[in-house]
């Protein structure tokens, strides 16, 4: 199978922000990690995780890989542990692939109703419930409809605590305070190949190239598509041309799935701000094949206004004279909440790749 990346935990975190002036800023913040299939997750009374039952050799994978046919279904069985200390009660559900929007592969919201091949999973029980230390196995169905085009297909199965925990405090400023709920979901890939791998097509390409400048930070930003079957991934290069010198950078795209799309982001140091350059990116993916682009783009000079630096590689770009300073402050202070709450994300983050 061709090469990636899943990313199938998510972080659920509803952000409540409550000023001295006893006003109340309330916000949904959604933070994607890349847990492996048997990654715990600090569950609500302790710890969880879902992995696909080993083989018959005996060997664990990391997510589920299936070959179904358009019209036929096919069983497999999924392990679901409690680690922690306590009974813990949890949700289960389907959920669908996506291209995340910088590359690599994600999971659309669950328990909000199926959508895509996330709906070829059945079988479930809604939730489950786990005495400490105690692992169960469940059997589930895929069943790949009649009339499916061949190609790779990326549904996943998720798990979540069935009762939100409490909030807990993230930040403060002064006699003001930031809380979250924090809910941790762990969801296990379900990668589906309709019809015969050898015969499926692998084709990426890049239809634009743009520029772009954060602060004095200036970047390319290569729009990646997948026009192929298969899920893909690609490395290479980009090199612009400025004052008779070449600048060479390096690129690398996370999984793009079937019809996905992806912004990659590269920085690109020593670039004229303003000024059209001649720029290639040439990238090397599947079974040695290739994509290039080459074109002028222009890195635009920074926007006027403050730039406040509200977390890594992430800005806000506030006009002069228009925010007043205690809008600024709360700006940065729920930025630094849901830094930690990615804090503890960052705890258990670790990365799984397709084959």
């Amino acid at each position: 199978m061709a090469g990636g990346e899943i990313s199938p935990g998510r972080y659920l975190g509803f952000l409540r922000w409550r000023p001295a002036a006893a006003l109340a800023l309330t916000a949904l913040a959604i933070a994607t990690s890349a847990l492996p299939a048997a990654a715990a997750g600090a569950g609500g009374n302790g710890s969880f995780s879902l992995t696909p039952a080993p083989d018959s050799d005996g060997q664990a994978v990391p997510y589920f890989t299936m070959t179904v046919a358009a019209g036929d279904s096919a069983l497999a069985t999924v392990v679901v542990s409690n680690l922690g200390h306590e009974t813990e009660k949890l949700k289960l559900g389907p959920s669908t692939g996506v291209t995340a929007a910088n590359g690599g592969s994600a999971f659309s919201p669950t328990f909000l109703g199926c959508t895509g091949a996330g709906c070829w999973v059945t079988g479930l029980p809604g939730t489950v419930t786990l005495p400490a230390g105690v692992t169960k196995r469940l059997q589930f169905t895929v069943h790949v409809p009649p009339g499916t085009t061949p190609g790779q297909y990326l549904a996943g199965l998720s798990a979540e605590p069935a009762v939100r925990p409490q909030p807990v405090q993230v930040g403060s400023n002064g006699k003001s305070q930031a809380q979250a709920v924090i809910i941790q979901q762990v969801t296990v890939g379900v990668a589906v190949t309709v019809g015969s791998l050898s015969r499926l097509t692998t084709r990426l390409r890049i239809p634009a190239v743009s520029g772009v400048a954060i602060d004095r930070l200036a970047r390319l930003n290569i729009l990646l598509r997948n026009t192929g079957q298969t899920f893909t991934h690609a490395r290479g290069h980009a090199s612009c041309t400025a004052a008779g010198r070449r600048h060479t950078y390096p690129v690398s795209a996370g999984t793009v799935l079937p019809h996905g799309q992806a912004e990659i982001p590269a920085n690109v140091q020593g670039l004229p701000e303003g000024t059209a350059v001649p720029c290639t990116v040439r990238l090397r993916y599947g079974p040695g094949l290739t994509v290039s682009w080459t074109g002028s783009v222009t890195i635009p000079a920074p926007p006027a206004g403050r730039i406040v630096h509200t977390g890594p590689g992430a800005y806000s770009v506030i006009p002069p004279n228009t925010i007043p300073a205690w809008a600024i402050a709360l700006i940065v202070i729920g930025a630094l909440a849901l830094l930690a709450m990615a804090a503890l994300l960052l705890r258990t983050r670790r990365r799984s790749r397709f084959p």
